[in-house]
């Protein structure tokens, strides 16, 4: 059985930036460091040629946080540096998401839960506050 096997990575021009530089989501709904990944499989072994493709997604926490870097500081605290209550920013980056690849969006969490001394803690905290906001707003065909 023959198979080609496609791995693509397409990064994002409209929140982009260096890793420390760029975090969170612009006022648009763009998140930094946004990249796409897909892989695609083609089966040869019939005569039409079959074709799979899977998609994931991956950027920067879609809300309002900082991280300054600094060399004399390995891991620089985290900020929240803008109050967002209706979440609208990160509403925006959803209703992108799910206008360029319908829904449902499955949403991973990689966040710690727990840390000694809270970094990755406080933002993914407020990520998961903007998501409990946002899937209590959303229209229940999207749900």
């Amino acid at each position: 059985r023959s198979l080609n096997l496609m791995l693509l990575a397409r990064r994002s021009r409209h929140f982009a930036g260096t890793r420390y530089l760029k975090r969170g989501v612009s006022d648009r709904g763009k998140v930094a460091n946004d990249v796409e990944h897909e892989q695609i499989i083609h089966d040869e072994t019939t005569s039409e040629g079959v074709f799979s493709s899977y998609l994931q997604i991956r950027g920067s926490i879609p809300t309002f946080w900082t991280q300054e870097s600094s060399v004399t500081m390995p891991k620089p605290p985290i900020v929240l540096n803008r109050v967002d209550p209706t979440y609208q920013a990160t509403q925006a980056h959803f209703d992108d998401l799910m206008r360029r690849y319908g829904s449902p969006i499955i949403v991973v969490d990689l966040v710690k839960q727990s840390e000694k001394r809270e970094r990755e803690v406080i933002v993914g905290n407020e990520f998961r506050n903007a998501i409990d906001y946002i899937n209590g707003h959303i229209d229940d065909q999207h749900k």
